[in-house]
């Protein structure tokens, strides 16, 4: 299991040789020579499409390509072509045909091949399976990117990374995806920014998702928020965008369970004063960082034991106590279905 930690060209540590790092082509896109600014153990460097197309700039292939060959990656996206919400089945169909052309240039036409990460997109049930068997049989691929996976209803429904918002509709999803990849291919997935929050993050590995990623450490952090071992987050009042999250007083008896997490942690920040916290946002996205290493660590040591093993940590310590207990449920529920009807259909084959 790998978790990729975000980074950008004003990295938070430049000694990143044991890491894991996840950076963005447009963090070098108007670059003439585009290089790291700390040193990296791997490097998975996403193609920039969906923060360009939120911003509105339309990338060109060709440098996009050059980006990616400068910093020379050990994976990266061609690029492709998220779906917006609204868009019609045709619609939808050209982008696919899209990013699908795109897999092809880079295999074919760039010093990458071997190291792509094809994003997948699908606009029903049916096209994620001719989708999935096209990538089986052209992309020289080890993992898949999930990208836009959405039902028949997107005019009106947000879809797979509309938001990344915990919901059941998300969770339906990512279930078919991993089984219809599972069932009809030999890819591994990598699942997109699902690395924000220990609880986030265990509901990914638990699902059968290989590899994501962790970039939103950072940005929780430059909004006043931290990350607590085990459960979500906490925002310490230092901005005005709290937007909602609990607010951890050191002054409040209320928060003396929060406090005695914030106690044990054993980051870089906590071990020496825990109340830098509250002051610096670098102080915060150190100890974010370390917290979310520390539960994928947890989550491949009970996964080491097996599945059981697993599931009932997730029970008894991460989701005992959890808002999110409901879509924990449904998660079990909705994994354990897969898996039964897949094991009714090959039944039925013979």
């Amino acid at each position: 299991m790998l978790l990729w930690i975000g980074e950008q060209r004003r990295p938070i540590k430049k000694d990143r040789s044991s890491d894991l790092i996840m950076d963005s082509v447009i963090n070098y896109y108007i670059s003439e020579e585009p290089q790291l600014a700390y040193d990296v153990g791997k490097l998975f460097l996403d193609n920039g499409a969906y923060t360009a197309k939120m911003t509105g700039i339309e990338l060109d292939i060709e440098k996009v390509i050059f980006v990616q060959e400068a910093l020379r990656p050990d994976q990266t996206i061609p690029v492709d072509y998220p779906f917006e919400q609204g868009m019609s089945v045709i619609g939808m169909k050209k982008l696919w045909n899209k990013t699908a052309s795109n897999i092809l240039h880079w295999q074919n036409s760039t010093n990458l091949s071997g190291r792509l990460v094809p994003a997948l997109h699908a606009w029903d049930k049916a096209s994620l399976v001719e989708n999935v068997d096209w990538l089986q049989r052209n992309a020289d691929a080890e993992y898949v990117a999930l990208g836009s996976i959405v039902n028949p209803q997107f005019a009106t429904y947000e879809g797979f990374f509309g938001d990344r918002q915990p919901r059941k509709e998300l969770i339906d999803m990512i279930c078919f995806a991993l089984s219809c990849i599972e069932k009809r291919s030999n890819f591994k997935v990598h699942l997109m920014g699902f690395g924000s929050s220990p609880l986030m993050l265990h509901l990914a590995y638990y699902l059968g998702v290989k590899s994501t990623d962790s970039s939103g450490y950072r940005r929780k952090a430059a909004y006043g928020k931290i990350i607590l071992p085990g459960t979500g987050e906490r925002y310490l009042g230092e901005s005005a965008t709290g937007f909602g999250n609990t607010t951890l007083d050191p002054t409040d008896p209320k928060n003396l369970h929060d406090l005695e997490l914030l106690e044990k942690c054993t980051c870089p920040v906590c071990i020496v004063n825990k109340y830098q916290l509250w002051n610096d946002w670098k102080a915060r996205a150190i100890h974010n960082e370390y917290v979310i290493k520390q539960e994928a660590k947890k989550a491949s040591r009970f996964l080491a034991f097996g599945i059981e093993a697993y599931e009932k940590y997730l029970d008894n310590v991460v989701f005992c106590h959890s808002a999110l207990r409901y879509l924990w449920e449904y998660t079990k529920l909705r994994r354990k279905y897969y898996r039964i009807s897949e094991v009714l259909f090959e039944g039925r084959k013979k």
